[in-house]
């Protein structure tokens, strides 16, 4: 009873000692997820080109194993990965910090000492003498009472980092694998390149040398020779720039997968065929709250900014420790075991901290949360906006590299019929042989065109899985916006 009692008067002094808090000034408030039926509603083929959202595995639906093991690789040995990585980790040793906080702490203490009591002092027969003893305290115990959610805000806070950081190392690993992606899929494209190059140098060669056996029988001038001659060289050229890139591509590989350059040269180039990613259209602007990893972080952070500006408002008021201890004390240690319990002690009972005069440091960290709070907000508004319209830039970019290889399709077999009539008309002597060599070097260049777009829209593709969050989910991160303070 008498315990209650104490705890009474300590929540009368408490209500009574608050500083005074500052009035709430106008917060930010997160934006609605932009409307995007228009933009979609321009493609009428989305819902018959994918019916779901990219897998949390997504690279797989593209069915080419060696583009699976460098991204696996990568997603194992980046080193950069690792340092988000390490964030995590650090991010939960601080939540399960802030959750031990939340818990009695017991302790044992020994305090030995010798020490002189001065003889002018308030010591009474101990004035003037020395003495060697000892404090033993096997059980010393605090527990803080959370009576205005301190603790709790606090513990919320830092869980809300741990959830940021966990969608920071997501939208690492989805960027670090696109990236893989990318550069693979133009690996492949430059492949090609090179051979439909060299082939297409051989053509040239070819018509050069006609144009040299012309000219040295009298047949024709010069001007041929030289042109067909900057034809040639040109060709070579792009060849060996062809060549140069690959090249380079294969060493940003080894590198976003943690290797060293010669681990690039094992990389094997394989052509792919292009697989549809779209969404569906009604669940792209809400699910961007859910499949963005970057959107959820910054959703995550605005949650720990609410709850640390929770934690400063409750520096305003009363802090109660409820504090004991159990143990032996003695001046003398010859009494401390001898003394048939008159060196046992305790005690139990709460501890008060009132903030009356701070000087002006409460005011300014709540104004440097509050700020904070805001700074989040606005951050995620801006994540969301630029998130909708990567979704926008990619369905467009989609829909221009489909559309441009639809047509170069369309080209390329109307390349391919001029080349074979040109042969027959060379075979039936009804021309001569650079008419057939001029008909296959356009339709080599018509190829190398067609690789190119097939390029772009391979591209376009790990875009848009890019911007739909690349198959990862957090549900908990779409429900937040619902209980954000404001």
């Amino acid at each position: 009873m008498r315990l209650v009692k104490i705890a009474l008067l300590a929540t009368a002094l408490s209500l009574s000692g608050c500083a005074l808090l500052p009035e709430n000034g106008v917060r930010a408030k997160p934006i609605a997820p932009p409307k995007l039926a228009q933009t979609l509603a321009t493609d009428s083929q989305a819902e018959k080109i994918v019916q779901e959202w990219p897998q949390a595995q997504w690279w797989q639906a593209f069915r080419n194993p060696e583009l699976t093991r460098l991204i696996e690789t990568a997603l194992r040995d980046n080193p950069g990965l690792r340092v988000v990585s390490a964030r995590l980790t650090q991010a939960e040793a601080a939540a399960d910090f802030q959750a031990a906080e939340m818990l009695p702490s017991i302790h044992a203490s020994v305090e030995l000492h010798h020490r002189r009591f001065s003889a002018t002092d308030f010591y009474g027969p101990n004035g003037g003498k020395t003495f060697t003893g000892a404090y033993i305290d096997p059980l010393v115990f605090r527990y803080h009472l959370d009576l205005w959610g301190k603790d709790k805000a606090a513990l919320e806070a830092a869980l809300g980092q741990e959830k940021a950081q966990a969608s920071e190392l997501a939208m690492s690993r989805l960027l670090l694998s696109t990236a893989i992606a990318r550069s693979y899929f133009s690996l492949c494209a430059a492949g090609e390149d090179v051979e439909l190059a060299r082939e297409l140098s051989g053509k040239i060669e070819e018509k050069h040398q006609l144009a040299e056996l012309r000219w040295q029988r009298g047949l024709s001038n010069q001007d041929p020779v030289y042109a067909s001659r900057q034809q040639l060289e040109a060709a070579r050229q792009r060849e060996t720039r062809t060549r140069h890139i690959a090249q380079l591509l294969r060493n940003r590989l080894a590198a976003l997968a943690g290797q060293g350059p010669d681990w690039g040269k094992s990389v094997r180039a394989a052509r792919n065929e292009i697989l549809g990613y779209l969404p569906k259209p009604e669940t792209v602007a809400l699910g961007l709250l859910a499949h963005r990893p970057d959107v959820a972080a910054a959703l995550w952070r605005v949650e720990s900014a609410a709850q640390r500006v929770k934690v400063a408002k409750t520096h305003f008021y009363p802090d109660i420790d409820l504090v004991g201890f159990a143990g032996l004390r003695s001046l003398n240690l010859k009494d401390l075991f001898l003394s048939h319990g008159a060196s046992v002690a305790y005690g139990m009972g709460p501890t008060l901290t009132l903030p009356i005069f701070e000087g002006g440091r409460l005011e300014a960290e709540l104004k440097n949360q509050e700020a904070g709070y805001d700074a989040a907000v606005e951050g995620y508004n801006d994540t969301l906006l630029t998130a909708v319209q990567q979704v926008a830039d990619s369905l467009a970019e989609w829909r221009q590299s489909s559309e441009h290889e639809a047509s170069e399709a369309r080209a390329l077999k109307a390349a391919e019929a001029e080349s074979g009539l040109a042969r027959k008309r060379f075979q039936a002597g009804l021309s001569d042989r650079d008419g057939m060599i001029d008909a296959e070097t356009a339709l080599i260049e018509q190829r190398l065109t067609a690789s190119e777009l097939h390029n772009a829209r391979l591209l376009a593709a790990v875009g848009l899985i890019e911007a739909l969050g690349g198959g990862y989910e957090n549900s908990e991160a779409a429900a937040l916006k619902n209980r954000m303070i404001r």
